[in-house]
């Protein structure tokens, strides 16, 4: 059958009538004109048999495809058909898998992706604070770094290259919190099917910040004495003084001191209750307050009004949770940040630097000097114990635990005068 029948000047001249029109140009590719009713566009396509069955394979429409590009098109659709292959299905099955390599270019998510994941999907339901303070670490010190990565490109090299910006600021601790926080995220992603692999995994921490041996800071009486005198001469708001002795009062955790209302005090039972959606371990805590922790709620009555023991610039709004820890520990360091206060080292100790969790520690060693038996400082201290001890013994000991916080309330008072 004789083949290149037509020519551009023939299509150029072809007008669409109220009737489909069909012309051959040989070798099986044909220009069909659609009537002037459905727009009279040209089309071609190539007509052929495959299975006993007529296929028709669309080569392009006039004149985005010329009429040289339609036959090569049809040249190559005829070649497939001769090797038994149909170029109808082929181009279907092309299509879809482009399609889905599109879908799953999509689908692949960067590190940032995946933070967002987890933290949608755990750090919400399952951290306290809903993921802040995990957010906070991550977007300071892994973000920057690799955020931008597919997440299943992440090798081993970049978590070092991570863990390596860290330790150039001489961050141990936070170089082995933020691997730990790393190996959490991408586990996530395993079981999300995002990543195949953790490449945290051949990283231990020490290969990162270094073994972390145990911290065991507390006050001894003499420091405990000297505090007491530097807190008037520090610089501190009287309402930050009264903080830090209630602190070493109740042995509480500053976020639990922060997150305090007044409703929680209890003036006429002399108590303070820590809901549990306020403490570390989720379990409502009773603390039993002396003289001495109730003279330094005095104090904090007299800071800004409002619904917190320590109240935010803001109504309504509680302290920062970093406002105090700075405020300690600007006057522990030995040399001044710029734009910060100047009264430095005046609340350094003879036992060197102390932070606010110390103060916890401390109670409790300083209540074992006193007789009180480790049980009750355990319970004092709302620790959960463990084991099949834990599991039987569930006393709450409350007369107990008012004998102690008011024996040790006996003590600081002695301590401060």
């Amino acid at each position: 059958m004789a083949e290149n029948k037509l020519t551009d000047r023939h299509l150029r001249n072809l007008k669409p009538a109220l009737d489909e029109q069909l012309l051959g140009d040989g070798g099986g590719l044909w220009v069909r004109v659609l009537p002037i009713s459905k727009g009279g566009s040209l089309n071609f396509y190539y007509r052929f048999q495959f299975s006993g069955k007529e296929r028709r394979f669309n080569c392009g429409s006039y004149p985005d495809t010329t009429l040289a590009q339609a036959r090569e098109k049809r040249n190559i659709a005829r070649a497939l058909v001769k090797s038994g292959i149909d170029p109808v299905a082929k181009e279907e099955n092309d299509r879809i898998a482009r399609s889905t390599a599109q879908a799953m270019e999509r689908m692949e998510k960067t590190v940032k992706d995946l933070f967002e994941d987890w933290e949608r999907v755990y750090l919400s339901a399952h951290r306290k604070d809903g993921g802040t303070a995990v957010k906070a670490a991550v977007e300071r010190d892994v973000l920057p770094v690799i955020g931008s990565m597919k997440a299943k490109d992440v090798r081993l090299p970049h978590v070092v290259q991570v863990i390596d910006r860290i330790l150039e600021r001489k961050a141990r601790r936070t170089a082995n919190m933020v691997l730990s926080l790393m190996r959490q995220m991408f586990r996530h992603g395993l079981g999300r099917g995002i990543v195949e692999t953790d490449p945290t995994l051949a990283l231990s921490k020490k290969q990162a910040g270094g073994k972390e041996t145990p911290v065991d800071r507390n006050l001894n009486h003499d420091e405990i004495k000297d505090l007491s005198h530097k807190l008037g001469n520090c610089g501190l708001h009287v309402t930050m003084q009264a903080s830090i002795r209630f602190l070493l009062a109740t042995g509480a955790r500053i976020g639990e001191l922060l997150k305090a209302r007044w409703a929680d005090i209890d003036s006429k039972d002399k108590t303070w209750t820590i809901p549990a959606e306020n403490s570390k371990n989720s379990r409502q805590h009773l603390i039993h307050l002396s003289a001495y922790a109730r003279k330094q709620l005095e104090v904090l009555k007299s800071g800004r009004p409002g619904p917190y023991l320590l109240n935010g610039m803001k109504p309504g709004t509680l302290m920062s949770d970093k406002s105090l820890s700075k405020a300690i520990r600007d006057r522990i360091r030995s040399e001044p940040l710029q734009r910060r206060t100047a009264q430095t080292g005046k609340l350094l100790l003879a036992g060197g630097e102390w932070s606010p969790h110390d103060l916890r520690r401390t109670m409790a060693s300083r209540m074992g000097d006193l007789g009180i038996e480790p049980h009750i400082i355990e319970r004092c201290l709302n620790h959960i114990q463990q084991g099949i001890v834990g599991v039987y013994q569930r006393q709450e000991y409350l007369a107990e635990r008012k004998a102690a916080f008011e024996k040790w309330g006996r003590k600081l008072a002695s301590l401060s005068r």
